[in-house]
């Protein structure tokens, strides 16, 4: 009778450990996710961190010009005979924040608007087309040289032929993450308003 009760006993704790396993495996699917809690309070601001390093300086000090209306003027030579021929012709863009000690040490970009405001094309000078525009800096003045006279022009109430520049003065080292050639980018990354 002391094996039967002995076995009894051993049989009674297996049956419970074998329940209590069968109970905490993970063999059930998951239950349904609970109803989110209420939002706490937001805590004390915390301590102001330290003054991070001098960033590379900005683009706030470029200069650039609105888009301009340009009357070229004809390039003469006299020959010995007193014949007045025209080589060329030029124009003057005044700026006066174009200073000697400036040239040589800035970037200058002048772009040709060869349509309309509302419908630009833009083309970087000196441009070499179907006629050709150059420029060379002097202080106070962007000098303009063509083979033709491309005069800003109105038809039917629309400027063509307008031009503008970029003034970009020295003391940043250069970036070569600009394409000057493409007005649209230079635009953007100067954050030149038309």
């Amino acid at each position: 009778m002391k094996q039967i009760k002995r076995f009894a006993s051993y049989a009674l704790m297996l049956t419970a450990a074998v329940m209590f396993l069968v109970a905490c495996s993970k063999n059930g699917d998951p239950g349904p996710a609970g109803a989110a809690g209420p939002k706490g309070d937001n805590g004390a601001n915390g301590p102001q961190g330290p003054a991070g390093p001098k960033g590379d300086t900005g683009v706030a000090n470029v200069i650039y010009s609105a888009w301009l209306d340009v009357a070229y003027l004809p390039d003469t030579d006299t020959s010995a005979t007193g014949k007045v021929d025209t080589i060329g012709w030029y124009a003057g863009i005044p700026s006066a924040k174009l200073t000697a000690a400036m040239i040589g040490k800035c970037d200058v970009k002048v772009y040709m608007n060869f349509q309309t405001a509302t419908d630009p094309v833009v083309m970087p000078l000196p441009y070499f087309g179907s006629f050709q525009v150059n420029y060379y800096l002097q202080p106070g003045y962007i000098v303009l040289n063509s083979d033709v006279r491309a005069s800003t022009i109105t038809y039917q109430g629309n400027k063509y032929y307008q031009v503008r520049y970029i003034i970009i003065p020295g003391g940043v080292s250069a970036r070569g993450a600009i394409d000057w050639n493409n007005y649209e980018k230079v635009k953007a990354w100067l954050n030149i308003v038309d």
